[in-house]
């Protein structure tokens, strides 16, 4: 009986000073994340110009679209947005884009002439998401032009380094 009751003491002891640990299971695990370069734009709307009129004596007047806008994603810094054409324009024909600086980031270098060559027209652009900065587009001539059938360039936009 006494053996019975010091072997009784015994796992009740061992069972105590082991408490929960045993009859449990204990497992950890190593999670690897990390952040990759985030850099979206979208443009959005349908900008359309005519140049009809002009006031006697003067070159005719310049025509404004601000109906556009982009969508702008970056989790990097110092970043730029660039524009471009597909085709040159007409001579005596300006294409002119202003794209207004994210909220909180970036600076607009207000009116950039359009060429098949990227042009800045955003640039210290860090850490921001923005969907509603205005896109402006104006199209002016001079009489030397003439008159010109409807045609159609497309503006491409870059958010890069």
């Amino acid at each position: 009986m006494k053996t019975l009751k010091f072997l009784l003491f015994t796992v009740a002891l061992a069972l105590l000073s082991n408490g929960p640990a045993l009859g449990s299971d204990v497992s950890t695990h190593v999670m690897t994340f990390d952040f990759q370069a985030i850099n979206e734009i979208e443009v959005t709307g349908t900008p359309n110009l005519t140049i009809a009129s002009a006031i006697a004596g003067e070159q005719p007047q310049e025509a404004t679209d601000s109906s556009s806008t982009c969508a702008i994603t970056t989790n990097g810094t110092n970043k730029r947005i660039t524009a471009n054409i597909d085709t040159a324009m007409p001579a005596y024909v300006t294409l002119k884009v202003n794209v207004a600086a994210p909220s909180g980031s970036g600076t607009s270098q207000g009116d950039v002439t359009l060429t098949t060559l990227a042009s800045d027209v955003v640039t210290g652009i860090s850490h921001v998401a923005d969907s509603s900065p205005t896109i402006t587009y104006k199209l002016s001539t001079t009489v030397q032009a003439g008159v010109l059938s409807t045609d159609t360039r497309t503006v491409t936009f870059t958010l890069s380094d």
